[in-house]
């Protein structure tokens, strides 16, 4: 077992009171409408929520070793006597239609696609292989897309890195460990995300319960000097940097007014300066209470709880570029006999991770319109009317989830640094009403936090977004 569930989500930034707890009856009415399949079900969950102790709710998602889930893909894909599987192929090149080709009476000429299969003494026989409808799922660097041509991409760089390693937690305070809850805490540059994976509090062996470890995913996004910073620690500097900076509750919301008593920053008035203090000590007060109004909603979701602290790292600890991108409109996910799905249409930040559940939205919508097209006894790519369905879908949803989630890494960003990289001295210096305005926009989106946390139909339509159920249809 190599799947790592969770059923309870908690959000939190490094600089207000502002929480966000899902739990997985948010989805419990999408599952009772069929807008969404409820996991655990589906996969007859055998454990239950022992561990923790509450009863049985959705999963509000998984996290997935990626070499087995590949691994299972491939054994699937081998006990299906439908599909021919080909080895030691290499693509040489490929002849798509032109868009010149779609809308005549006869239907455009087949993808030509001209393979050259390794031999023993790595002597290639040279074969092509026509195909009435070609599907670039080769990542993002895809070499379909890039040799058709046709398919514009818009790309921008985060200019983050993210950081991830699996860590042991330490159970020597309790072995309830992550409980089945996914942690995400909010610092000045980007997220630090701790993620259950598969491990022995979820066995059903009561003797590995007691004695077994318990594992976590740490997936850190920051700056890239910050992220360099991070990679040359030792294993054990890197573990004390990650229990200092995750395992912390809530904050007070800093002063929205910026410091008069520092070089640059506005003259005081006595009487005026004594009056917006008292406002903007007002205001921080009741985002807290309201912050603390969200606690009695429910026993779910009715206190903080600080996550486990890390033990030590299990395996390297690597890092990666964030970047966003996706084709553009003007080219759209399809072309003559040839669609995009996955990460060769579009990448984004992992941290609302909703980058495989895209993808996965795209196989499934191209899937149900060649299916249509083959029980309608129609040429799926020989008329742009399946295609082009397929593009007007997916690229609505695929720029919806892109701009939400642009909007989320905008919100949080925001000064800080980690001590002893070479950010601290820059931002040591930063003065003036800068700080003012980011306390403002800071202040903003703690009160939207808590809005969105104390208003149930808003978090529920959030989670089922998240967790890519179907649109709620109103008659």
């Amino acid at each position: 077992n190599c799947c790592g569930v969770y059923d309870s989500m908690q959000v939190w930034e490094h600089d207000g009171p502002a929480q966000l707890h899902f739990v997985g009856e948010d989805l419990e009415g999408a599952i009772n409408e069929g807008r969404l399949v409820n996991l655990q079900q589906l996969l007859n969950d055998s454990t239950s929520n022992k561990s923790t102790g509450r009863k049985n709710r959705p999963w509000l998602g998984a996290v997935i070793e990626d070499a087995p889930f590949v691994s299972a893909v491939w054994d699937e894909l081998r006990k299906d006597d439908r599909i021919d599987l080909l080895d030691k192929i290499q693509v040489k090149s490929i002849k798509a239609p032109n868009h010149s080709d779609m809308g005549k009476i006869e239907p455009p000429p087949p993808v030509d696609i001209t393979c050259v299969r390794k031999g023993v003494n790595d002597e290639g026989e040279e074969f092509t292989i026509s195909s009435n409808l070609l599907v670039a799922a080769d990542g993002a660097n895809s070499f379909i897309r890039r040799t058709v041509g046709t398919f514009p991409m818009i790309t921008r760089s985060y200019g983050r890195m993210a950081v991830t390693c699996t860590v042991e937690l330490d159970t020597s305070k309790s072995r309830m460990g992550m409980a089945r809850t996914a942690f995400q805490r909010f610092l000045p540059y980007g997220p630090i995300a701790l993620l259950p994976v598969w491990n022995s509090v979820d066995s059903s062996s009561d003797r590995e319960k007691e004695s077994g470890p318990i594992y976590a995913n740490v997936v850190w996004s920051t700056l890239p000097s910050e992220a360099k910073y991070l990679l040359s620690l030792s294993s054990e500097e890197f573990i004390a940097a990650l229990n200092e900076y995750l395992c912390q509750g809530p904050n007070v919301n800093p002063s929205l007014l910026p410091d008069s008593n520092q070089p640059g920053g506005p003259p005081a008035i006595p009487l005026l300066s004594t009056i917006v203090r008292e406002i903007d000590s007002l205001l921080r007060t009741a985002n807290t209470a309201l912050t603390m109004g969200t606690w009695t909603e429910a026993p779910t979701r009715n206190f903080f709880r600080m996550p486990p602290r890390s033990k030590k790292v299990v395996g390297p600890i690597m890092g990666f570029d964030l970047t966003m991108s996706h084709v553009a409109t003007n080219g759209g996910y399809t072309s003559p006999r040839v669609a995009l799905v996955g990460d060769a249409a579009h990448t984004m930040h992992p941290m609302a991770g909703q980058g495989l559940n895209l993808g996965m939205g795209d196989i499934h919508a191209l899937a149900s319109l060649i299916k249509e097209a083959v029980d309608s006894g129609m040429d799926v790519g020989g008329t742009n009317l399946f295609l082009d369905r397929y593009n007007e879908e997916r690229i609505l949803k695929g720029w919806g989830i892109l701009g939400g989630v642009q909007f989320l890494h905008e919100a949080f960003e925001c000064t800080g640094s980690i001590p002893g990289s070479i950010t601290e001295h820059e931002n040591a210096t930063s003065v003036g009403s800068v700080g003012g305005l980011k306390g403002l926009i800071g202040y903003s989106r703690s009160l939207g936090m808590n809005a969105v946390n104390g208003i149930a139909p808003v978090r529920k339509a959030l989670a089922e977004v998240a967790a890519g159920a179907s649109p709620r249809l109103f008659p």
